[in-house]
């Protein structure tokens, strides 16, 4: 059998003089990550998306409660309920109805104004209704609604 002479590589050599370059670019590696580690967290709970559905809808009911007292003629509270007389002669009623906020026409009917309603307070003020709302998370909203067409 004939021996041949083994060709020097190119390969070869580079790996002869370099034989402490993975360990430094291991170290190197682990440096750059434990330290934009802390800031891709960060990054991360910055883009976490928001739910405001909640907000949203208590504004919303709001809204609704506006345009009633802006078609009303004149208001009273009673046991908790907001009764606001309509320029048709009918009688709106707002109340709370277990988890609900709820608006009536002559006591029938059930249109639901809001959901995961904890509490529901409607208080006489002396230019118009101060409501205060409490959600089941535990989130109080108020708002004062003035009322033009005097009581």
């Amino acid at each position: 059998m004939q021996k041949k002479p083994k060709k020097k590589s190119v390969y070869s050599q580079y790996l002869k003089n370099e034989r402490g370059f993975n360990f430094i670019s291991l170290l190197t590696m682990l440096t750059v990550i434990f330290l934009t580690l802390p800031f891709l967290v960060y990054a991360l709970q910055a883009v976490k998306p928001t739910n405001n559905y909640e907000e949203l809808a208590v504004y919303e009911f709001f809204r609704f409660v506006r345009d009633d007292i802006l078609e009303s003629h004149h208001y009273y509270i009673q046991d908790h309920t907001l009764y606001l007389l309509q320029a048709n002669e009918q009688t709106a009623s707002i109340s709370k109805y277990d988890s609900l906020v709820r608006r009536q026409i002559d006591g029938r009917g059930h249109e639901i104004y809001l959901r995961g309603v904890q509490f529901l307070r409607f208080q006489e003020e002396p230019f118009g209704i101060k409501l205060i709302i409490t959600t089941e998370e535990g989130v109080t909203y108020e708002r004062l609604f003035p009322f033009y067409n005097g009581v």
